[in-house]
């Protein structure tokens, strides 16, 4: 199953944040998606779930423009987890774990996905009385009981403690290794240099890049992104991986 999309362009107001985009999303890859602050990451991740509608361009899902199709349909093969909290949710982190399965019926057994994330001991726990980390693995939770097809992650490492993140881009990298898709939103190269196949830079001024971690990830580079003084950001080693 592939994501394609087609010059697609995103525009804010009168400021264009993406101009004519090219890119194939392939089944067993991991996605970098890096840029600044208000680049327009969001918005794009957005618009690749069929939730929102670019400026110009399309996006299909095997062929099919993915705007167009039901939203139940879409849920069955496309997952976003976005940046925003889900407050006023008032049931159990559980009956919040168990949302993800809502596209295809009655959940399956939670405690596997209970257990990925450490949750289980929280399972009858209101979600509104979780700290914000918990709660982000509740979400993580909610999107691999989803299990779809191509995951959208915007900021997924927010909030989560250094281990957790390691687990959160491992469960990304295996669920690319069973051949499903990921593409998140990343600030850290580190990261983005150990877990994904590609990166997609976005300058939030209509440039983009797109291109390998070897390729993308230098300091000249980081520092025409995000800025003078971000080159130390990233630890090179001899071998080009971080250190």
């Amino acid at each position: 199953m592939s994501l394609t999309i087609q010059q697609l362009s995103l525009r804010t107001g009168t400021r264009t944040l993406l101009d004519s985009l090219d890119l194939a999303l392939e089944s067993g890859e991991v996605l970098g998606i890096l840029g600044v602050n208000g680049a327009g990451k969001s918005t794009l991740l957005t618009v690749l779930a069929g939730l929102a509608v670019p400026a110009s361009g399309q996006v299909r899902l095997d062929g099919q423009p993915v705007a167009g199709l039901p939203p139940l349909t879409r849920a069955q093969h496309i997952g976003l987890l976005p940046q925003g909290d889900e407050g006023g949710f008032f049931g159990s982190v559980a009956d919040f774990v168990a949302l993800g399965h809502y596209p295809f019926g009655p959940p399956p057994d939670l405690a596997p996905h209970l257990a990925t994330w450490e949750l289980t001991d929280l399972a009858d726990r209101p979600l509104a009385t979780l700290s914000g980390g918990e709660r982000q693995r509740a979400r993580l939770a909610q999107l691999a009981v989803q299990a779809p097809r191509i995951a959208l992650l915007d900021e997924p490492l927010t909030h989560l403690d250094p281990a957790h993140q390691a687990r959160l881009l491992g469960w990304a990298r295996g669920e690319a290794d069973a051949g499903r898709s990921v593409a998140l939103t990343l600030h850290d190269p580190n990261w983005a240099a150990c877990h994904c196949d590609r990166l997609l830079f976005l300058f939030g001024d209509g440039r983009w890049q797109l291109g390998s971690p070897a390729a993308l990830l230098t300091p000249a580079s980081l520092e025409t992104l995000y800025g003078p003084g971000t080159a130390a950001l990233w630890q090179q080693g001899s071998r080009g991986q971080p250190v």
